[in-house]
């Protein structure tokens, strides 16, 4: 499953050097991972009345081309089946030369939010909710 939302560069996501600053290039990836969810039904409130969050443990990013204010930038994230944790893929590009700024990659790993176990397999119902993309 998969999702692209688009995003206009805000004023106030650029650093000093009047590109968008590292750090909100995740910010968006979680913009599109949370449209992606909603769309499975599955939001991080959901998660929660379930008993569970979902924290990221691991974030590879890889940045291509800086991002400017005022800039549409498209945001695809696609996620990738898995057993043990919530592992998604990103790409964003420019919405309208459609060149590459950025990919990554996040895993977020399941605690109990009673207990604040970790659980290394995701428990149901997180392990069918994107069960028809096998």
């Amino acid at each position: 499953m998969e999702k692209e939302i688009e995003i206009t560069v805000p004023f106030y996501d650029l650093d000093p050097m009047q590109v968008v600053w590292h750090g909100n290039y995740v910010k968006y990836m979680e913009r599109a991972r949370c449209a992606l969810l909603a769309d499975c039904a599955m939001t991080y409130t959901d998660m929660e009345r379930i008993g569970f969050a979902f924290p990221i443990v691991t974030i590879n990013v890889k940045y291509i081309k800086p991002s400017v204010f005022g800039q549409k930038i498209i945001v695809r994230v696609k996620h990738v089946p898995n057993e043990n944790f919530l592992m998604f893929k990103y790409q964003m590009f420019d919405a309208e030369t459609h060149d590459k700024i950025c990919v990554a990659e996040t895993k977020q790993m399941a605690v109990n939010l009673k207990t604040h176990e970790s659980y290394f397999q995701l428990p149901e119902p997180f392990l069918t909710i994107f069960e028809g993309e096998k």
